[in-house]
């Protein structure tokens, strides 16, 4: 395989764990799901499972700030929760810490030290990814639009990911006295 050589030419150490995910996902998809969560929740597994295997306490994603701007809108437009993903987790199931330690770093940055540094990049095999009628592809173009009308917002963007005001949302359990607010307003506004 083409990225073998600059590996072991610098040394590294590495392994490919082949899997089944492929042969088992038309049994294990439900019919309004799309493949994309649950062959990524099959791939974490086998990361998890590896993890114990070496003896690893952190795995290391490379997410890059793009997904997580990705996965803020697909949320909120699909899923109806205000949610991207935590830099870094530590699961309750779990021995290791999940760290994406990429967060600030965008995929177009990601994919150019890469290849400065002739790093193999790594596509997805899977069928599926890269179709344009996904939300994620159709995000990812959404994004590009804006971005290129409006420089710097996927950066502000990410920005607010961090600098989030509880009491500003709708959600009683970030904001406990919010549920009493509306009924003291109309108390204080009536006749």
């Amino acid at each position: 395989m083409a990225y073998r050589t600059p590996l072991e030419a610098r040394g590294w150490e590495y392994g490919i764990e082949h899997t089944g995910i492929g042969g088992v996902m038309d049994d294990l998809l439900e019919a309004d799901e799309t493949p994309c969560s649950l062959c990524a929740r099959l791939r974490r597994g086998v990361l998890y499972r590896v993890a114990d295997e070496v003896g690893a306490t952190k795995i290391a994603l490379g997410h890059h700030s793009d997904d997580f701007i990705e996965t803020l809108l697909l949320n909120l437009f699909f899923a109806g929760s205000l949610k991207a993903m935590p830099a870094r987790l530590v699961p309750d199931e779990a021995a290791q810490v999940v760290i994406r330690p990429l967060v600030f770093v965008n995929e177009a940055e990601t994919r150019s030290y890469a290849e400065s540094r002739d790093l193999p990049l790594v596509g997805c095999c899977c069928p599926v990814c890269g179709d344009l009628g996904l939300q994620r592809q159709r995000i990812k173009r959404l994004l590009a639009e804006l971005d290129r009308e409006h420089p710097g917002v996927k950066q502000s963007m990410l920005r607010a990911l961090g600098n989030v005001v509880p009491r500003h949302l709708l959600d009683t359990r970030l904001d406990p006295g919010a549920e009493l607010r509306p009924r003291a307003l109309a108390e204080a506004v009536a006749p």
